[in-house]
């Protein structure tokens, strides 16, 4: 039976109905989106479809998360995510390429100067692979802002600092410091960087599209958070 999905609002949410019925997550809570505009846009994901299609139901698939999984592991997925605040691509720049090293430069640079300044604690950067620790005061403001966070928003910043291998850039996206295009390809300067000097895998640039795309939908799943 294919499925007709209406949006019924109250005072401080956008509920979904299936077929007439309330509309439950697989964890049999309620489909309730903060939002017209992504309660309508996951309706429309929904429209005309008899089950649900992780592939086809990005935005579905995101609020599924949030509902079932971040809101009663909050502590636990940021204790998770703190544990990359040492490891972020963006403190780490290349030693073996002074070319490369430089486009790090202006384009990872911003971003750091950025973030150390709204989470008020620098943010240190490194050649090479050798660890860098990055001060307590960082890890305590990353923290304080993760706990900030909606359910529906960590759950698209866990896409976004996992696809990217930066927490920070993750941030900087969900802020909109940075469109989320614009983080995917400066998080991608080494794999682009060593495309050009030795050329383009075909399979690595599918898998490539296919993560660009997963990031994508997590940032649009952001902006619908931010509309009416």
């Amino acid at each position: 039976m294919k499925n007709t999905v209406t949006i019924h609002p109250s005072a401080n949410a956008f509920a979904l109905h299936a077929n007439g019925a309330p509309m439950l997550t697989p964890a049999k809570k309620p489909m309730a989106l903060p939002t017209q505009a992504l309660a309508a846009a996951i309706a429309h994901e929904w429209d005309g479809a008899e089950k649900y299609s992780l592939s086809k139901m990005p935005l579905t698939s995101l609020a599924y998360t949030a509902i079932d999984r971040i809101a009663d592991q909050r502590a636990a997925i940021v204790e998770v995510l703190l544990v990359y605040v040492d490891t972020d691509t963006l403190s780490y720049r290349a030693s073996g390429s002074e070319a490369l090293a430089k486009r790090q430069q202006l384009q990872w640079d911003p971003i750091v100067d950025w973030a150390s300044k709204k989470l008020g604690a620098e943010m240190q950067v490194t050649s090479g692979v050798m660890p860098v620790d990055q001060p307590p005061e960082l890890h305590k403001a990353i923290e304080t802002y993760l706990n900030s966070l909606t359910d529906l928003q960590h759950a698209a910043l866990c896409i976004l600092s996992s696809g990217f291998s930066s927490l920070v850039l993750a941030i900087a996206v969900v802020d909109a410091r940075v469109t989320c295009d614009t983080g995917f390809t400066i998080s991608r300067l080494e794999e682009e960087f060593q495309a050009e000097q030795w050329g383009r895998d075909a399979e690595a640039d599918v898998r490539t599209a296919r993560l660009k795309s997963e990031i994508m939908e997590a940032g649009r799943f952001l902006d619908l958070l931010q509309a009416p």
